[in-house]
């Protein structure tokens, strides 16, 4: 009886495999120029040295591997899982791209093109790779004016701190992190928030007055404000040297007008999620306690009465703000680490816009991950309540006898009256701010952007440099008339499982992450960053995703399905009965699984059926090229039978 084998050819970019075997570099179609300029198919990725690599578990029980590139300042951290540790190992200099996808199909017993390539540009990005090209994994911003990264937000002075906080560390630091500290901290912290609330009741200390001066007393809480924002920072760095890892560079800044210390902790990566939960916590929990204790002793010390009551409301304010769960803050973070759920913060207020607008999907078609989002998105809107009384509160009771005080005391008053508005609304005044500003910028871009014959070269320039570069110029030009910019928040839901697709999405910065309704919290099936394309396969056969695709930090070109199929016209490859038994083929072969459906496309498109007599040599036309059992049985020398389903190659550097 003979065997039937459908051969392909596995290479670096699944696009690249459109092109077909044959064809020659450069050839114009679909897919034909990406070998020469987006598939780096013949750079040969080399890992530096020095890189440090710790093994740790998720929250799942999943094992990963952390990267530390070893450079002195903008260090780089990169979370593989043990298998892409692997492939990066195989990093020498001497083997291609397309190599390594035989390899990494070798080590993981599957086909994952996208997934080397992804793991080669994420070893580049953080500095551990030696000596790519430039243009090699990053495409060619469209407009570096319109399209480069805002500047960092804390600027200032900035100093080593790990030789301080070691120092501080060994000299009491680490008894701050026994059961017994704990412990009595949690006492400590319960007995002055109890007090605290009784002494605001009771109205026996004032806030705003210093000396029977509003103006000691403004300048004391700014001072005051500082001290707690400090400590607050030193708990996190505190943390992280208990953890056993160093801590960044700190810098004295500006922080919502008001003057702060910051400490880089990102080391605390390195040692694993309980370490970065440890080391997020302790910030709150050192704000927490303190407070505590200034209040004790004011109530112990009457004479420092007055500022220790201070001192405990600045860092009761300072906390509460931290737990705000709409800004990247301590809260946020800390449940991300905890939860180990990308995006947490971005997906849950998108799910919440979403449904006070009517859009699904509904509490009841969620899956166990989207009911954790959801609730996020609703405890946002719990706690912003529970601001709101807290801020009529403070008004009532304490701004409110300030404002008639101050407002009649001439333009001295006045002038400090608004200082005192103006610090206490900081924190929500300042990132309100920077949202107008941001969408002043945007309503600035989308108003030059309906200028729509002005920005026709962008849109064709973000074309030429994704994958769909390959096609003609003038195909080109027909998909950038009809496309338009999207720019959604992050965690902002692209499409939907089982939905009508209505544009296929070029990225152009930031990355799309897709994952399969029901899939455990956490995971991440597939990782499209800048250059790459969602949804070309399902608008050219007209099925609906299959995944739920969420936006991290991204700009989007979106292209109607409608002109995309019209401008590639028919699918390439095989006619359409073979088509089907191909997928049908593909789609019973475990190691093919983890494909995306623009990947299995490419693959199908240059697949080939070939006939075997019986008895006759399956062979591999070389180290890059697999077939796929799909009927009969290839017999193994060691008495092993290979049935349908079963991807024999590629073999790399094997036999």
């Amino acid at each position: 009886m003979g065997n039937s084998v459908t051969d392909v050819e596995i290479r670096s970019s699944a696009w690249d495999a459109l092109s077909g075997p044959g064809d020659p570099p450069g050839q114009a179609g679909f897919g034909g120029v990406v070998a020469d300029r987006l598939d780096p198919s013949r750079a040969r990725p080399a890992l530096r040295s020095g890189i440090e690599a710790a093994e740790l578990t998720g929250v799942r029980g999943t094992p990963y591997v952390m990267l530390r590139s070893p450079d002195e300042a903008g260090t780089g951290y990169l979370r593989l899982t043990p298998e892409e540790w692997q492939l990066a190992l195989l990093m020498d200099g001497t083997q291609t791209v397309s190599r390594l996808v035989a390899e990494f199909a070798r080590l993981a017993g599957r086909l994952a093109p996208d997934q080397v390539r992804r793991v080669v540009a994420d070893l580049a990005a953080n500095g551990m790779l030696d000596d790519l090209p430039d243009d090699a994994f990053h495409q060619a911003p469209v407009d570096q004016a319109r399209h480069s990264r805002p500047a960092p937000r804390r600027r200032g002075l900035s100093f080593a701190a790990d030789p301080l906080a070691t120092v501080l560390h060994r000299a009491g630091g680490r008894i701050l992190f026994s059961k017994a500290v704990v412990l009595v901290g949690a006492v400590l912290s319960l007995a002055g928030l109890v007090l605290f609330a009784a002494t605001w009741w009771r109205g026996s200390q004032s806030l705003f007055l210093t000396g029977g001066s509003y103006f000691t007393g403004a300048l004391t809480l700014v001072l005051l404000t500082a001290i707690a924002v400090t400590l607050h920072e030193l708990g996190h760095a505190l943390a992280t040297k208990h953890a056993g890892r160093e801590v960044g560079r700190a810098g004295i800044a500006f922080r919502h007008g008001l003057p702060a210390i910051h400490a880089d902790t990102s080391d605390a990566w390195m040692a694993g999620r309980r370490a970065r939960v440890l080391v997020t916590a302790a910030g709150p929990a050192t704000s927490l306690a303190l407070a505590g204790v200034a209040q004790l002793l004011a109530v112990a010390l009457p004479a420092a009465g007055p500022v220790a009551f201070k001192l405990a409301f600045v860092w009761y304010l300072h906390l509460f703000l931290q737990l705000n769960p709409f800004l990247p803050r301590d809260g946020s973070r800390l449940l991300m680490d905890w939860l180990e759920i990308p995006h947490l913060r971005g997906r849950g207020i998108a799910w919440l816009s979403a449904r006070l607008r009517g859009r699904p999907p509904a509490w009841s078609g969620l899956d166990r991950e989207g009911k954790i989002i959801a609730l996020y998105g609703i405890l946002a809107v719990l706690w912003l309540v529970v601001a709101l009384n807290v801020a009529w509160q403070l008004w009532s009771d304490r701004l409110r006898g300030v404002t008639t005080g101050l407002w009649h005391s001439g333009a001295a008053g006045k002038l400090l009256l608004v200082a005192i508005v103006l610090g206490l609304c900081a924190p929500v005044l300042v990132p309100g701010l920077r949202r107008v500003g941001r969408a002043v910028r945007k309503a600035r871009q989308r108003a030059a952007e309906r200028d729509r014959d002005a920005d026709l070269p962008r849109r064709i320039a973000a074309l030429h440099h994704s994958e769909l570069g390959g096609l003609p110029q003038a195909a080109l030009e027909s998909l950038a008339a009809r496309a338009r910019w999207v720019r959604p928040p992050s965690g902002t839901p692209l499409v939907l499982s089982g939905s009508a697709q209505q544009a296929v999405y070029v990225v152009v910065e930031g990355a799309v992450q897709a994952r399969k309704p029901g899939d455990p919290g956490g995971i991440v099936r597939h990782h499209v960053g800048p250059g790459g394309v969602v949804g070309l396969a399902d608008a050219l056969t007209g099925r609906s995703m299959a995944l739920d695709w969420f936006t991290a930090g991204t700009t989007l070109l979106a292209v109607p399905t409608a002109a995309v199929a019209t401008v590639i016209g028919p699918l390439p490859g095989p006619p359409p009965a073979e088509r089907a038994e191909a997928e049908a083929l593909f789609a019973d072969t475990p190691a093919l699984a983890g494909l995306a459906g623009d990947e299995r496309l490419a693959l199908i498109a240059s697949a080939h059926p070939v006939g075997l007599p019986a008895g006759a040599p399956v062979i591999l036309a070389g180290p890059t090229h697999a077939v796929v059992v799909e009927s009969g049985v290839v017999a193994m020398p060691d008495g092993v039978e290979l049935r349908r389903g079963t991807l024999i190659g590629p073999v790399g550097d094997g036999s």
